[in-house]
C-alpha cells in the first residue's frame, strides 16, 4: 500500500492543525445532517406510508446509518486527511472507486447546500409573514434570504473552522431544544404512551419499508466530520467517534420527534392535511406563541447546514485538487485564516446562483428544494455504499478481518442499494412494488441527472488515467497514518 509522507497530505502544512475539539468535530456532522430541518416535514412523509410504525421506521434507519458510520470509523482510526470517504474508499477498492465516492459526496454537499438555502428562504419568509405580515411568496424577499444564507456562511467558513463549528453547534442546539420543548408539551397534553403506535395498529410491512427508505434521507451529511481529519485534535479517535455519535444523536432525536408528532395529531387525517406540522402542533397543544419560534429554530438549522456543507465541500475539493484531479487554485488556503477560502467560494456561490435562477424563472422554493434534496441523497448514497463495502475488504487485506465490520458493511451497502432502487424504479420491486407510488416528473428524471453527474466523474477519471496514469494511480494516497484505536 502506497502511503504518503505527512507533508504530502492535502492541507497538512496549510490548514490549521490540531485545533478542533471533539464537540466541534461532532458539530460538523450533526449540523450537516440538519436534524431540526429534517423534522420539519419528513415525519409527515414517513407517516403517510408507515402510519403508526413511523417511529420504528426511524429506528431501522438509525441502525442502518450507524452501520455505515461504523464502517467509516474503521478507516478514520488508521488514517486522516481532509478527503474523508474519498481517501478511505481508495484504500479499499482503489483510485477509481475512491474518486467516485468523492465525486458523489461533492454533489451531495453542494446540492444539500442549495436545498438548505432554499429552506432558509422558505422558513424565513414564513417567520416574517407571521410577525410582520410580509408575503412569504415575495420573489424579492426569497432572493434576499437566499443571499443572506450564502454570504454569511461563506464569511464564517473563511474566518475560522473553529468558529464555523461553534456557530453550527450553537444554532443547531437552540433549534433542537425548541423542538424538544414542543415534544414534552405534547406528552403532557396527551400522555406519553400511545397504544396505537406501540401495537402498530394498521401498519403494513410494505408501508414500513417505504417509511425506512424516506427516513434514511434524514441522515445524509452525517459523515462530514471525515473532512476535518487535518484540523481535528486526536483525529484517529475523534473523527470516527463523531461520525458514529452523530448518527446516534440525530437518530434518537428523530425517533422522539416522529413519535411525538404522530401522538400529537391523534389521527391520520389531521397529520396528513398539515402543511407545517410542528407549528400546527404548537397551536393544537395551546402554545401557539411557539410557532414563530419554531420557524426560528428551523432557520438556524438551515443556516448551520449550509455552513457545514460549504466547509465539507471545500475540503473535499482541496484534497481532490491536491491529487491533481481538480484545479490547482483550489489547493490554496487563506494566508492568515488557514481556511480553503477559494474552495469555499466555489462551493458556496452555486448555493445562491442555482436556486436564484430557478426562482427567477418562476419555480417555487418548495419544489426546487425537493429536487435538489433528492439529488443530494443520491450522491451521498454512492459514498455510503462504497465505504460500507470497502471497510471489511480493507481490513481483510491488512489481516484485521472482523465479523462485526463484515456484518455492518453488508447491512450498510445492501441498504444503500435497496434505497436507491426504491428511489429509481420503486414500482418494480418484487413483492412490495405495489406499496410504492409511481414517480412523477421531475422526480422520475432525477436518477438520470445523478447518472449524468456520475458519468462525468467517471469520464474525467478515465481521461486523466489515459493522459497521466501516474496521477490517476496516486489518487487517494495523500494521507497521514497513525496507530489505530478502538472505536
Amino acid at each position: 500500500m502506497v502511503v504518503a509522507e505527512p507533508s504530502q497530505a492535502a492541507g497538512a502544512t496549510t490548514l490549521r492543525r490540531n485545533v478542533l475539539t471533539m464537540p466541534e468535530v461532532l458539530a460538523q456532522s450533526v449540523a450537516n445532517a440538519a436534524p431540526s430541518a429534517a423534522m420539519a416535514l419528513l415525519p409527515l412523509l414517513v407517516f403517510l406510508n408507515a402510519g403508526n410504525g413511523t417511529w420504528l421506521s426511524f429506528v431501522a434507519a438509525v441502525i442502518t446509518m450507524v452501520c455505515v458510520g461504523y464502517c467509516a470509523a474503521q478507516f478514520a482510526r488508521k488514517m486522516n486527511s481532509a478527503g474523508g470517504f474519498y481517501v478511505w474508499v481508495t484504500r479499499g477498492f482503489g483510485p477509481a472507486a475512491g474518486h467516485a465516492s468523492g465525486w458523489g459526496l461533492l454533489l451531495g454537499y453542494i446540492a444539500t447546500g442549495i436545498a438548505t438555502t432554499l429552506g432558509f428562504a422558505i422558513f424565513g419568509g414564513d417567520f416574517l409573514s407571521r410577525v410582520m405580515g410580509i408575503s412569504a411568496d415575495n420573489r424579492t424577499l426569497i432572493l434576499v434570504l437566499l443571499a443572506i444564507d450564502t454570504a454569511l456562511p461563506i464569511a464564517v467558513a473563511i474566518a475560522d473552522m473553529g468558529l464555523s463549528a461553534r456557530t453550527s453547534l450553537t444554532l443547531e442546539s437552540i433549534s433542537i431544544l425548541i423542538i424538544l420543548f414542543l415534544c414534552v408539551t405534547i406528552w403532557i397534553a396527551h400522555g406519553p404512551v400511545d397504544g396505537n403506535q406501540f401495537t402498530f395498529n394498521g401498519v403494513k410491512p410494505g408501508g414500513m419499508l417505504v417509511g425506512v427508505t424516506l427516513a434514511i434521507f434524514a441522515f445524509v451529511g452525517f459523515e462530514s466530520a471525515g473532512a476535518l481529519g487535518m484540523e481535528a485534535k486526536n483525529p484517529q479517535r475523534n473523527i470516527g467517534r463523531a461520525i458514529v455519535m452523530s448518527a446516534l444523536i440525530v437518530g434518537v432525536f428523530y425517533v422522539i420527534v416522529s413519535y411525538s408528532q404522530v401522538l400529537g395529531f391523534q389521527g391520520t387525517d389531521q397529520f396528513a392535511k398539515s402543511s407545517a406540522p410542528m407549528p400546527d402542533l404548537a397551536q393544537k397543544v395551546g402554545i401557539g406563541f411557539l410557532a414563530p419560534i419554531i420557524d426560528i429554530g428551523i432557520i438556524c438549522s438551515m443556516f448551520a447546514c449550509t455552513l457545514a456543507c460549504i466547509n465539507a465541500a471545500a475540503r473535499m475539493m482541496l484534497t481532490i485538487s491536491h491529487d491533481e484531479m481538480g484545479f490547482a487554485f483550489l489547493t490554496r488556503v487563506h494566508k492568515s485564516r488557514k481556511t480553503p477560502h477559494l474552495g469555499i467560494y466555489v462551493a458556496g456561490l452555486p448555493m445562491f446562483l442555482i436556486p436564484a435562477g430557478f426562482i427567477l424563472f418562476g419555480k417555487t422554493a418548495v419544489e426546487v428544494t425537493g429536487w435538489f434534496g433528492t439529488l443530494a441523497t443520491f450522491g451521498f448514497m454512492l459514498g455510503y455504499g462504497l465505504v460500507s463495502a470497502a471497510a471489511p475488504y480493507f481490513l481483510s487485506k491488512s489481516g484485521e478481518s472482523k465479523p462485526l465490520v463484515w456484518l455492518t458493511g453488508i447491512v450498510g451497502a445492501a441498504s444503500m442499494v435497496i434505497v436507491f432502487y426504491a428511489s429509481w424504479l420503486p414500482t418494480t420491486i418484487p413483492l412490495i412494488g405495489q406499496y410504492f407510488s409511481p414517480l412523477t416528473p421531475p422526480y422520475d428524471a432525477l436518477p438520470y441527472w445523478f447518472f449524468a453527474w456520475a458519468a462525468a466523474g467517471i469520464l474525467w477519471f478515465a481521461i486523466v488515467r489515459a493522459r497521466t496514469p501516474e496521477v490517476a494511480k496516486a489518487v487517494g494516497t495523500r494521507y497521514e497514518t497513525h496507530e489505530p484505536t478502538s472505536v
